[in-house]
């Protein structure tokens, strides 16, 4: 569900470097913050339905790591742009250097474990970096040859 802490902007003009839509979710003190981050994902893919499994699946994923490790996920946001989607989770940890940058797949027995091997599998490129409030993990994702038409 989205509401009023949803910030949503779509320009008319794009440049490579300028998002087709802008989206900011804030996801503190939410009991579901996953499903969330999923609602906001759906709403602004709608016009990028060949990626909208596996950024929304990245997106949940980057989620569940925050509030595991962090305690809380701070925001999740999106950019759409002809080229691909950029998708965003904060949180309010600082360490960037606890997040593994070649993250091996869990064994078959684990439960947990798998959340960063899939984002390193479905992403185009990611990567973590300190922000004001700690830090965030940045998903790329880019379109097959076309583009957003």
């Amino acid at each position: 569900m989205l509401g009023p802490s949803t910030a949503l902007q779509e320009d008319q003009e794009c440049s490579p470097g300028r998002p087709l839509t802008h989206a900011v979710l804030d996801l503190r003190g939410l009991d579901a913050p996953q499903s969330a981050a999923r609602g906001i994902v759906r709403r602004v893919l709608t016009q990028a339905p060949e990626l909208m499994d596996d950024v929304v699946l990245v997106a949940d994923e980057l989620v569940g790591n925050a509030v595991t490790h962090a305690g809380e996920a701070l925001d999740v946001s999106l950019d759409l742009f002809p080229w691909g989607t950029v998708v965003q989770v904060r949180d309010r940890e600082s360490d960037t250097a606890a997040v593994p940058r070649n993250p091996a797949p869990a064994d078959d027995e684990e439960v947990n474990g798998r959340g960063l091997f899939l984002v390193n599998e479905l992403a185009s490129a990611w990567r973590v970096q300190s922000d004001e409030a700690g830090k965030r993990v940045v998903a790329v994702f880019l379109y097959r040859a076309g583009g957003l038409h």
